[in-house]
């Protein structure tokens, strides 16, 4: 097993973080949800119903998705998921079956959604917009994670048992965000969370968005201050003090795109009732990836049943190897 550092490093909240967000959240609300729904033309499933989602977001743009639900009126928890950096989002046709509903996006910039960012940084997604936080492709991108909660409610209103809000990299990280910033979720699963702790992932990280900016900071060294202050505000360790709902956390122990100390300074400012799974690896073609399959289970449970009221006393953490997997 490797070594992983257990030292938290210190917060890098701006002054203004909270008053920021508070802000953004205000702005989202003058953008009407506009929601377009068309069903899809292949339903394997004869009790549930697929429907293609296109509604606006932040700036107006408008967001592609997908929701898939039971054609019942029954109360049942709902799932809101996006997908990895540079990817776009699969229908959870599976997730559905074991009893949930389900809405699913692709961020603004990926997939469907990617002529909501009509003009990215040439150097690489993470750049768009780093001038200033008002203008961060990330902030846009939180808001369309907490556009998808509000398309969820739309849909579903009282027939939602329970809010899982859950996310793997990217999409793990904007989860974790519209968590922090709305408060909605009953449940929070995000496994291997990108963008905690900045300073570090631009020093550990071999691939991925942290290489993006670790070059454009080569080329523009004077740029480093400026760029470091834009991604404070989108930095997910300083999120983490705000989450206060039960909190499913999984890291690979050996990840060159989310090294794992950088999800480790994201858990070890949470506050809320948390478990950790710990996998041999994340972020590889490896066959070892397959027990990932214990994190899904886990979160699908109690997205099913309800958090244990044990869970997170003592914020254990699960060591799992590929041996476990038949």
């Amino acid at each position: 097993m490797d070594k992983i550092h257990t030292a938290s490093p210190a917060l890098t909240t701006p002054n203004d973080f909270h008053a920021f967000w508070r802000g953004t959240i205000a702005e989202l609300g003058t953008t009407a949800i506009d929601l377009d729904s068309e069903p899809f033309e292949y339903e394997p499933y004869p009790f549930l119903r697929g429907r293609k989602l296109r509604f606006s977001s932040l700036g107006r743009v408008r967001i592609s998705g997908y929701a898939v639900s039971w054609r019942d009126d029954r109360p049942r928890p709902v799932v809101i998921h996006a997908h990895g950096y540079g990817g776009r989002v699969a229908v959870q046709w599976l997730w559905a079956r074991s009893g949930l509903n389900v809405v699913g996006f692709d961020a603004r910039g990926f997939g469907g959604s990617f002529h909501a960012v009509p003009e990215p940084s040439p150097c690489g997604y993470m750049l768009t917009g780093i001038g200033a936080p008002e203008n961060h492709v990330l902030r846009g991108a939180v808001c369309d994670y907490v556009r998808a909660h509000q398309v969820g409610s739309e849909l579903f209103g009282n027939r939602t048992k329970r809010t899982v809000f859950q996310g793997f990299s990217f999409s793990g990280a904007l989860a974790l965000m519209s968590e922090a910033i709305t408060g909605s979720a009953s449940l929070l699963a995000m496994g291997v969370p990108t963008f905690g702790w900045h300073e570090g992932r631009l020093r550990l990280a071999e691939s991925g968005s942290a290489v993006e900016v670790r070059r454009y900071l080569d080329s523009q060294p004077s740029e480093r201050n400026r760029v470091m202050r834009t991604l404070s505000y989108f930095d997910s360790m300083n999120f983490a003090p705000m989450v206060e709902c039960p909190t499913l956390a999984g890291y690979g122990r050996k990840d060159t795109v989310v090294p794992p100390e950088t999800v480790q300074a994201i858990l070890g400012h949470l506050r809320c009732r948390r478990e950790t799974m710990s996998m041999p690896i994340s972020h590889t073609d490896e066959p070892e990836e397959a027990v990932w399959d214990h994190f899904d289970a886990a979160w699908i449970e109690m997205a099913q049943q309800g958090v244990p009221s044990g869970f997170g006393t003592e914020a254990p953490v699960h060591h799992l190897g590929f041996q476990g997997i038949k």
